[in-house]
């Protein structure tokens, strides 16, 4: 089994995005004390490069008393969305701060990003984004052993990715999932003989309304 885990609340609207809030601390925390309830015992623990993910692999695994032994994946980074809205010279007044005009901003960019016709104007097109993604699923796969849970600490683009690769989707069902990712959610895999199967997305039962946030 594998658990592909949204970091959980960031900094939005702060000098630095790349760090959990208070709110994303417990967030984290709560999911740790939750997956432990349910007799979650990890055999690998993984993130990509960003603080936020590291930082929520660190409040899991507090809260479930699991050893932190926590590697990182580069596969698991999240696509670099200010780059991508600079190359697509959208704008949108409030972005920094209000998080609903962020998403409007950032939708229109990554359908432009996405749609193939301006890849030169991009350090990572979308095509090599989604490979990078493929391969790092593909990579905890292999590593999984029979019964074995792998916990994959990651960000909205790359696990809506994820999901939508295993449902047979494109484009629109990556940003009809990306966009609706909830801060420390929780996507579920399985793998067996037929393969690798999505059995659920964005589990946030760990949360009070409350503390349900999306950025």
């Amino acid at each position: 089994m594998v658990l592909l885990v949204r970091h959980g609340q960031a900094s939005f609207g702060t000098d630095d995005y790349d760090r959990l809030s208070a709110r994303g601390q417990a967030q984290s925390h709560a999911l740790g004390v939750e997956l432990a309830r349910r007799g979650i015992e990890p055999t690998a623990i993984l993130t990509g490069r960003m603080r936020r993910q590291r930082e929520t692999a660190q409040h899991m695994a507090t809260g479930a008393a699991w050893p932190a032994v926590i590697d990182s994946d580069p596969g698991w980074d999240e696509f670099d969305a200010s780059r991508m809205i600079a190359a697509s010279g959208e704008e949108e007044k409030d972005s920094l701060t209000d998080s609903r005009a962020f998403q409007r901003l950032l939708e229109r960019a990554s359908a432009r990003w996405a749609s193939g016709e301006h890849d030169a104007d991009y350090a990572e097109t979308f095509g090599a984004f989604q490979a990078r993604v493929d391969a790092a699923l593909d990579r905890v796969v292999r590593g999984l052993g029979s019964g074995q849970t792998a916990v994959v600490v990651s960000s909205a683009g790359a696990i809506a990715w994820s999901a939508a690769r295993l449902i047979g989707g494109g484009f629109a069902q990556w940003r009809a999932l990306n966009r609706v990712a909830v801060n420390s959610g929780v996507t579920k895999l399985v793998v067996g003989s037929s393969g690798t199967s999505l059995i659920g997305f964005n589990d946030h039962c760990h949360l009070v309304p409350a503390d349900v946030t999306y950025r």
